[in-house]
């Protein structure tokens, strides 16, 4: 059994802590880091390195995130142990050391080499990743000789007249087409021609979560089963979701609704309501890395007005006065936990906080299901969406002279070790110990890791359009629409000259 797969759920335990901590209310998002280890993907596995003889005098390789501890590379189980044994035989090998950094602790290097900024000391976190990062890469002294971003975050990084990450595409050390690599963020960091960022694996990301014990409760026993029995036939469509999600809503004897039948960020929603029949806001054609705004598309329009639908049904709700008043951005993980709604819009990692017992006590205190995001009527399958951290390695004179080093010790550094078979079950076990459900398992996850391709959103390269919160495409189209009460095809209106602007400015930068 593949000894990558089995670390990952070390790997996934960690981040779904370490995400949650990252997250402030302030941050208006439901993303949690991925931790781009070796062990941080059910796909993460590929033929064993055959590196030549290579001495690589000693080179210390920082990859700097904002999650990582100095100890990430002790030991904690069995299969910890036979990796990190092979692993550091290879540095040993190659003569080459890896090190994390995320905590604000430096090691050696870091400290007495001025190649790495002393920023280092004080670390960067998930909000300023992109400042900090941004000012050590253009005074020459990056953060790491290789550096993680959230993918909300890679488009500030865009906006510089000049490339600040090394192109990866003309190394023998990376073999692009290894299925190790995650080809969604391969596709997005390919511009012009050149690869600038990677990672690897995939993870399952956005489908519906459901309350099973509050869908038999209101529907008849055994009716949790009809969202999994429905995808199984290919009928999880955006009309049966809709229709069901209508049937689960209920009025006290005042006429007052107090059982949602769906709740879910807005952002999500609305994004995810393009994606799922098949559009894209901004599409972009890789062989020229030209972008088209379809903002004013009638596909678009008519994709969101689905999605605003729930709102205009009561479906779904608004956050109100209180909840505003108190900062609460997330409002719509509360309902789904007091059990005011009884689905969910969410990323696949949010199991482990539903699944969470602590001291005994469970927060979210019922069972839950998953599903994959229904399909629209343009859509012939389900899709899944990539969202994932990407890593890059800073311009810097240094990073250039070391550049074919620091990619080969990095390519061995995620091969599986050679003694270990490939079982094409094994990705199975960092989810079986968080979803209780076998079917989610089984059937949604194995949809979205093994059955379809994820789509990536290749605008998010794009400085101005998401940059977190603050985008056009986050901060004026799609909270607006929430906040504002305001129709899709308004908003739309609104923002389509400002989008229009960003890949014209974007243009003028990286396509000359």
């Amino acid at each position: 059994m593949s000894t990558i797969k089995k670390l990952l759920l070390v790997a996934v335990v960690c981040v779904l802590c370490l995400g949650f901590a990252a997250c402030t209310k302030d941050n208006k998002t439901n993303e949690t880091p991925t931790p781009t280890t070796p062990a941080n993907s059910a796909e993460a596995t590929a033929t064993p390195t055959k590196a030549p003889d290579r001495n690589l005098n000693g080179l210390e390789i920082i990859i700097s995130d904002w999650w990582s501890k100095t100890d990430f590379d002790v030991p904690k189980n069995e299969a910890d142990e036979k990796f990190w044994e092979w692993h550091h035989s290879q540095e040993k090998k190659y003569n080459y050391h890896i090190v994390r950094h995320g905590d604000g602790k430096s090691s050696t290097q870091a400290s007495d080499d001025d190649t790495i900024n002393t920023a280092m000391a004080s670390g960067y976190g998930w909000s300023d990743q992109s400042e900090k990062n941004l000012l050590a890469i253009t005074d020459g002294k990056p953060l790491g000789n290789i550096v993680t971003f959230d993918y909300r975050f890679i488009g500030a990084l865009m906006d510089s007249e000049e490339m600040l990450f090394c192109d990866l595409s003309k190394l023998t050390e990376f073999n692009f087409n290894d299925k190790k690599w995650n080809k969604g963020v391969i596709d997005l960091m390919t511009i012009k021609g050149g690869i600038y960022g990677w990672n690897i694996g995939n993870e399952p990301r956005t489908g519906i979560f459901f309350n099973k014990d509050l869908m038999d409760k209101t529907l008849g026993e055994g009716a949790s089963e009809k969202p999994y029995d429905l995808q199984a036939k290919g009928e999880w469509t955006w009309a049966n979701f809709k229709d069901l999600a209508k049937s689960l809503c209920k009025d006290d004897e005042t006429g007052k609704r107090v059982q949602y039948g769906f709740t879910s960020q807005q952002s999500v929603f609305f994004e995810m309501a393009w994606v799922s029949n098949g559009h894209a806001l901004i599409s972009r054609d890789d062989a020229t890395s030209k972008f088209t705004n379809n903002a004013l598309s009638s596909e678009i329009k008519e994709d969101m007005e689905w999605a605003y639908s729930f709102y205009d049904e009561g479906i779904m709700r608004r956050q109100n006065e209180e909840e505003a008043a108190a900062g609460q951005w997330n409002y719509f993980e509360f309902m789904f936990q007091k059990q005011e709604a009884v689905m969910i819009a969410y990323d696949e990692y949010k199991a482990g906080e539903f699944a969470a017992v602590n001291n005994g006590v469970r927060a979210y205190d019922f069972d839950f299901g998953f599903v994959c995001f229904p399909k629209g009527p343009k859509a012939a399958n389900y899709i899944p969406v990539a969202r994932e951290n990407i890593l890059v390695i800073p311009v810097s004179d240094q990073n250039k002279e070391r550049l074919a080093d620091i990619a080969f010790a990095y390519n061995i550094f995620t091969d599986p070790t050679p003694d270990e078979s490939d079982d094409p079950n094994s990705w199975k076990l960092q989810y079986e110990k968080i979803f209780r459900d076998s079917r989610a398992v089984n059937e949604t996850l194995d949809i979205m890791i093994n059955k379809q391709k994820p789509v990536t959103d290749k605008s998010y390269i794009i400085p101005g359009l998401w940059d977190n919160n603050e985008g056009v495409v986050q901060a004026a189209l799609l909270y607006h629409i929430d906040a504002a009460d305001a129709r899709p095809a308004e908003t739309l209106e609104s923002v389509n000259s400002r989008i229009q602007q960003c890949l014209d400015d974007y243009a003028a930068k990286r396509l000359k």
